[in-house]
C-alpha cells in the first residue's frame, strides 16, 4: 500500500492530468526538445576552459591514437612515461562519437581537427542541460506542482540561473547535474526498477566527477526514511561504491596509484566558513547574485514539506552535501568560474521546488528569473572569461574578484561582452583558427576565443561559408524552440 505521501503525490498528479490533455511524459519531451534546440542555436565556437580542453584531449586521444594519454601541458606524469588527464573520465568517453564526427568534418572542411571536434562536442552539455530542464519539471510534478508550475520551474532553472552559462561550456558540472537530478527523479518514483536505475546513475555520477559520491548515500538515507527494505535502500549507496572502485582502477591504470585523482588534496575545516559564505553570498561566486530566483526555493521547500516531506528533505540534503564538501576544499571558488559552478548539480532540485509556488509567489519567481536571465545573458554571446582576463592584466587580486562588490564579475560582464563583440568586428577568424596554443590564453590580445563573438556561426568564414547562412539556421532553431515552449504553455493555460 502507498504511504500517505505517495497517495498525496498520486492525487496531485491525477488532478493535473485532468487539467490538461498533455501527459507528464509529453511535457518532459517538449521541454527537452525545445531547450535543446535553443542551446544548439547558441552553441559556442570552441572550448575556453583548461578543464574542458583537458577532457576533450582524452576523447581526441582515444579517437586518434586509441590511448588515454594526453599532451604534457594538459596532464600529469603517469605510468610508462606518459601523461594523463587530471580530470574525469565519463564525459571524455561520452564525447568520443562527437569527436570522431568532428574530425571527419574537419577533413572535409580543411580546418584544424581540434577546433571542429570541440564545437561538435559542445552539443553534449547542451543536451545534458535540456534533459535536466525536463526532469526539473517532472520532479516538480512529483512534489505536487501543477503542470504550469512544473513548466515555470523548468524555465526558471534553464534561463534564470547559471545553468544557461554552463550549457555552453565543457565543464563536468552539466553532466553531473543531469545524473543528480535523474537519480532524484527515479528515487521519488519509488519502484524497484527505478531505484536500481538510480543506483546505476549514482555510480556514473562518481565517474562524472568524484564529488558525485555524495548522491548515493543521501538517496539511501531518503529510501530508508520512506521505509523501503534495506536491500532496496542500499542500491544507490552500492552504486556509488561501485563507481568509486571503478575510478580507483582507472587511477591505478594511469598513475599506478588508486587514490591519485589529479586534483589537489586541500581540505581543511578552517576554510569552511569562507567556503560556505563564498558559494552562497560572495559577489564573485554567490548563489544569491547569480541565481536570485533560487532564493525562493526556501518558500517552495515549506510547501513541499506538506506534499512530499521526504522528497523535500532529499533535495535540500543534496544541496547541503555538495555545499559541505566544497566548503572544505580550499579551491571552492573553482578558478575562473561564473557564479557557484561547483553547486550546479544541486540547483535543478532547488528549481523544482519553485513549481509549488502560486499567486504572488509565482509572480516573484517570474520577476527574479528575469533578473537572473539579465545577469547571465552576456554569457550567451561572449565568453565570461573576457572580464577575468582583463582584470588579470590590470593586476586585480583574485580575492577582490571573489569578495569585492566593486570588482564583481556580474557587475562588469555586460561591458566586457560588448568589448568582445567590438573586437570581433576586426578579427580574421580564418587566421585565428589556424592558431593553437598549449593552454587557454590569459591575455586578451593573445587569445583566440576572447576576440570572436562566442557563437558557432561567427567562425563560419574560416570554412568559407557565409555567416548569414549560419545566422539564419541559428535563428530558425531558436524560433522553433521558443514556439514549442509557447505552444506548450498555451495548451496548459487552456486546460483539456
Amino acid at each position: 500500500m502507498p504511504t500517505s505521501t505517495h497517495a498525496a503525490t498520486a492525487r496531485s498528479l491525477g488532478s493535473v492530468v485532468g487539467q490538461s490533455s498533455l501527459s507528464p511524459r509529453s511535457i518532459g519531451w517538449k521541454i527537452a526538445i525545445a531547450i535543446g534546440l535553443i542551446f544548439l542555436a547558441l552553441l559556442p565556437p570552441g572550448i575556453y576552459s583548461l578543464d574542458g580542453n583537458g577532457m576533450l584531449a582524452v576523447a581526441e586521444s582515444l579517437v586518434a591514437h586509441h590511448s588515454l594519454s594526453v599532451p604534457p601541458e594538459l596532464g600529469l606524469p603517469g605510468r610508462d612515461g606518459l601523461f594523463y588527464g587530471r580530470w574525469y573520465p565519463l564525459q571524455s568517453l561520452l564525447a568520443v562519437p562527437s569527436v570522431a564526427a568532428g574530425m571527419l568534418a574537419a577533413q572535409a572542411l580543411h580546418l584544424p581537427a581540434h577546433y571542429v571536434a570541440a564545437i561538435f562536442s559542445l552539443v553534449l552539455p547542451a543536451a545534458f542541460t535540456a534533459v535536466t530542464a525536463a526532469l526539473v519539471a517532472l520532479i516538480a510534478l512529483q512534489l505536487g506542482a501543477t503542470f504550469q508550475g512544473g513548466l515555470l520551474a523548468s524555465l526558471s532553472y534553464t534561463f534564470g540561473t547559471i545553468a544557461m552559462t554552463y550549457a555552453r561550456t565543457f565543464y563536468a558540472e552539466p553532466l553531473l547535474a543531469l545524473l543528480t537530478v535523474a537519480s532524484i527523479f527515479l528515487a521519488l518514483g519509488g519502484s524497484s526498477g527505478q531505484i536500481l536505475l538510480a543506483g546505476l546513475f549514482s555510480g556514473l555520477a562518481v565517474l562524472a566527477k568524484p564529488t558525485g559520491i555524495v548522491i548515493g548515500p543521501l538517496l539511501t538515507l531518503f529510501l530508508l526514511m520512506r521505509k523501503r527494505s534495506l536491500a532496496t535502500s542500499l542500491a544507490p549507496a552500492v552504486g556509488s561504491l561501485a563507481g568509486l572502485l571503478v575510478y580507483f582502477a582507472y587511477n591505478q591504470f594511469r598513475f599506478g596509484h588508486a587514490t591519485m585523482f589529479g586534483q589537489p588534496w586541500a581540505f581543511s575545516l578552517a576554510g569552511v566558513p569562507s567556503g560556505i559564505l563564498g558559494l552562497l553570498i560572495s559577489p564573485g561566486r554567490g548563489l544569491l547574485w547569480y541565481c536570485p530566483v533560487l532564493v525562493l526555493a526556501i518558500a517552495g521547500f515549506a510547501r513541499a514539506r506538506k506534499t512530499n516531506r521526504t522528497g523535500a528533505f532529499l533535495i535540500v540534503g543534496i544541496l547541503a552535501g555538495f555545499l559541505a564538501l566544497y566548503s572544505l576544499w580550499s579551491f571552492w571558488a573553482a578558478g575562473w568560474s561564473w557564479g557557484p559552478r561547483l553547486l550546479l548539480p544541486a540547483l535543478p532540485g532547488l528549481a523544482a521546488l519553485l513549481g509549488l509556488l502560486e499567486g504572488r509567489w509565482r509572480r516573484a519567481v517570474i520577476t527574479l528569473a528575469v533578473a537572473g536571465f539579465l545577469i547571465n545573458a552576456p554569457t550567451l554571446f561572449a565568453f565570461y572569461e573576457r572580464y577575468y582576463a582583463e582584470a588579470h592584466e590590470s593586476g586585480v587580486p583574485e580575492h577582490d574578484l571573489e569578495w569585492s562588490m566593486s570588482r564583481a564579475p556580474f557587475v562588469y560582464n555586460w561591458p566586457a561582452a560588448v568589448r568582445q563583440v567590438r573586437d570581433a568586428q576586426g578579427a580574421d577568424v580564418h587566421e585565428l583558427f589556424m592558431q593553437r596554443g598549449t593552454a587557454p590564453a590569459t591575455k586578451v590580445a593573445s587569445s583566440r576565443a576572447l576576440r570572436v563573438v562566442a557563437l558557432w556561426w561567427w567562425v563560419l568564414p574560416a570554412a568559407r561559408i557565409p555567416r548569414a547562412a549560419g545566422a539564419l539556421l541559428s535563428c530558425l532553431l531558436l524560433l522553433t524552440g521558443c514556439l514549442i515552449l509557447l505552444r506548450t504553455a498555451a495548451r496548459l493555460r487552456r486546460g483539456p
